[in-house]
């Protein structure tokens, strides 16, 4: 059956790619964690657009924050200190998804938090940002596949929502999601544990900021 309309063909595509399992570990230790790669990401939603006659593209991107992190650590067994400079930048990225044969589009905003300690922040965090407007754009869900789990569903879907409020939250309030990332060590908000998600839900709900924004 012909699929017509960009807002069929998005849907359709969200249908293709349910699920994308986290296939990488960033960072190490205790503050490691478990992310989906951009590559996995930009080739399934390819594969995918070009199935279904649409394309997306990045078509502006602002730096809404930038800042330089500076840090002493005292080396083990000496008394020499060692500074250490990171580079912090926050850019916000507007993705245009187009239907090619008649030029509909809509637009998707997203965020992404670059953290390097050379030059490379901007790039880090446009990458972040690009993901994470595809991720979100056909929603696709990141992790285990829900389907193995079915019992679970109502559990999941709690899970889920929080997580919805929660990034929305982080995502209109830029200073606090600086502060989140930097407490949990993260290169982006959407890389937050469903733990951290929980911990955050929580402190927002007894302040009432979840809810402010979420109506």
């Amino acid at each position: 059956m012909e699929i017509k309309g960009l807002l069929a063909k998005i849907q359709n595509v969200s249908a293709a790619i349910k699920n994308i399992e986290k296939d990488m570990t960033v960072g190490k230790g205790n503050y490691s964690y478990k992310a989906v790669s951009d590559i996995i990401v930009v080739l399934k939603v390819k594969e995918a657009e070009q199935k279904n006659g649409i394309i997306s593209i990045p078509v502006k991107q602002e730096l809404i924050h930038s800042e330089i992190l500076r840090t002493n650590k005292k080396q083990y067994n000496s008394d020499e200190v060692i500074e250490s400079i990171q580079y912090v930048d926050v850019v916000k990225l507007t993705l245009r998804i187009y239907e090619i044969e008649t030029g509909e589009f809509i637009e998707v905003e997203s965020f992404g938090r670059g953290l390097d300690n050379s030059d490379k922040g901007f790039g880090k965090a446009s990458t972040y940002a690009r993901k994470y407007a595809l991720l979100n754009a056909y929603k696709i869900a990141t992790g285990e596949d829900p389907d193995a789990e079915m019992s679970k569903k109502e559990t999941v879907m709690s899970k889920d929502e929080k997580r919805i409020k929660v990034i929305d939250y982080l995502n209109k309030d830029n200073q606090y999601c600086i502060e989140v990332t930097k407490h949990f060590n993260l290169e982006s908000a959407e890389d937050l544990t469903a733990s951290q998600i929980n911990t955050i839900y929580n402190n927002l709900s007894k302040k009432n900021k979840v809810w402010k924004v979420c109506i």
